[in-house]
């Protein structure tokens, strides 16, 4: 049986919403357990008696901000505990719905990056305009600045990410630029280009323009974490923001609601096309463990999908294929 390890403290809905997400996940999958880290009081009231679900006491919350060191000094948080689960092979992956910049220091003070990683960063699918294909960005947040290194161990983790859990056979890189010309982008996006030019990867494809990200046709988007966390509340805020204006169009008279319920079947479709709360979150790619950052207001269907999400990486074994990846290169 599976373990995953969970930091049921810090998320902006508490942990009562998490619960919800964790029992549909663990009732579809009966394969899995959980170590639930928190304030014990307050769990046991939320889970009946279940051997699947342990609770460990913890008196300690990582605030949404924190430097490394004071997050080591937090030795008895809920999220340190956690990650500490996963080092000490108690657990096959972490997931998390608190401070990101505290899980991204812990996992990489805890964890360790990977031989060969010059950084881990922050990773997520994207919803594109195919259903079945996700674009897959990185970095969207873990660091604000990159070299060309760090951009390499971009495209390689998110190249095995892709192959391994989203399932293309031969997923193809580009670099997020404000033009597709090869001049064009940041100076380590530059670097980075030239980089790959030299070391001949066909799987490299030049750059991309953030308004061609989501068509379904780039696999794999490679960007520093500060141009990607951009990126990512850009798109999320476009996506409310349409979402929106379509509801307060069809509400005009009675005449757009008639034309709503004719129209309501493809508003559905592109309602779940682009729901990202189906991906739960980010992964954490480039240490020696599986982590998951869970939307910090992720509610039931979104935690059970930040779930689902680490069961996929952990199914993937997706440290092992990074290792790998990293190596043949």
């Amino acid at each position: 049986m599976k373990k995953i390890a969970v930091d049921m403290m810090g998320s902006d809905l508490g942990p009562e919403e998490l619960k919800k997400g964790l029992l549909r996940f663990a009732e579809e999958y009966p394969d899995y357990s959980f170590i639930l880290f928190g304030e014990k009081s307050k769990l046991d009231t939320l889970f009946a008696s279940d051997d699947r679900f342990e609770i460990r006491n913890t008196s300690e919350v990582i605030p949404m901000e924190i430097d490394p060191m004071s997050f080591l000094r937090k030795k008895d948080s809920s999220m340190y505990q956690a990650i500490t689960s996963v080092k000490d092979k108690k657990a096959d992956g972490v997931i998390s719905a608190g401070s990101t910049a505290g899980l991204v220091v812990g996992s990489t003070f805890l964890l360790k990056n990977i031989d060969g990683v010059s950084r881990a960063g922050l990773c997520s699918p994207f919803p594109t305009v195919d259903y079945s294909k996700p674009a897959t960005i990185l970095d969207i947040g873990a660091s604000l600045i990159n070299t060309k290194e760090d951009l390499l161990s971009f495209a390689l983790m998110g190249r095995a990410y892709a192959k391994e859990v989203l399932k293309i056979e031969d997923p193809k890189v580009y670099l997020l630029s404000n033009g597709t010309e090869e001049g064009k982008g940041s100076k380590e996006g530059r670097e980075a280009y030239q980089l790959f030019k030299e070391k001949n990867y066909l799987w490299f494809k030049g750059n991309c323009e953030a308004r061609e990200a989501l068509d379904g046709k780039h696999d794999v988007i490679i960007t520093s974490g500060y141009a990607g966390n951009i990126f990512l509340k850009a798109t999320e805020g476009m996506g409310k923001n349409m979402s929106s204006l379509i509801k307060k169009a069809f509400k005009k008279n009675i005449f757009t609601k008639i034309g709503y319920l004719f129209a309501k079947k493809g508003f559905d479709e592109l309602s779940r096309t682009m729901d990202y709360k189906r991906f739960g979150g980010a992964i954490f790619l480039g240490v020696n463990g599986v982590v998951i950052k869970a939307h910090g207001n992720s509610d039931e269907y979104g935690f059970y999908s930040a779930l689902k999400v680490c069961r996929n990486m952990i199914e993937a074994d997706i440290v092992t294929k990074i290792k790998k990846q990293v190596q043949d290169e």
